[in-house]
């Protein structure tokens, strides 16, 4: 009976009973379960959109099509120890003005870009709070009906009580 560790939660596993994934340089892989193998892999898909949604945040920020300076992963580094990428684009998202406005007044260099944009996420991305967006819940129209013991009587038109009369 050969012995694996899970990849994710690092278990002892059984290899004839575990899920196996053989990766692209033909090495075995063995998960719990293929329900806890999806649940990674959506987890690793949803970091890598995180990551690609700061960098072009970035980009927009500093007015560059693309980036070219190593300067911004090494600072990148510096930010992930406070804050994951989700909260990073959350800050970058909603600060998006203000950060713009700042950076296009320097007119300098991309490095020199880079660092103040750097010093200010670095300042203030562990106070972030995000904004709750707040969703309005459709208003339910409820219609009620009274019973009555009360019954209109029966009104005579006008032009009955004239034929009436004839």
């Amino acid at each position: 009976m050969a012995k694996a560790k899970c990849k994710i939660c690092g278990s002892e596993l059984d290899t004839k009973t575990a899920y196996k994934i053989t990766d692209k340089n033909g090495k075995n892989k063995y998960f719990c379960s293929s329900a806890e193998f999806k649940a990674e892999e959506e987890r690793k898909k949803k970091a890598a959109e995180d990551k690609d949604k700061v960098y072009y945040l970035i980009c927009d920020i500093i007015g560059e099509k693309e980036i070219i300076s190593t300067a911004l992963f090494k600072e990148w580094q510096v930010w992930n120890k406070v804050a994951d990428n989700a909260k990073i684009a959350k800050y970058l998202e909603e600060n998006k003005d203000y950060l713009t406005s700042v950076i296009a007044r320097l007119g300098s260099s991309e490095y020199a870009r880079i660092r103040y944009l750097s010093a200010i996420i670095r300042d203030k991305i562990k106070a972030f709070v995000p904004k709750v967006e707040v969703v309005e819940k459709p208003k339910v129209v409820v219609e009620e009906h009274y019973e009555t013991k009360y019954k209109p009587k029966a009104r005579a038109a006008l032009l009955d009580l004239e034929e009436d009369c004839e």
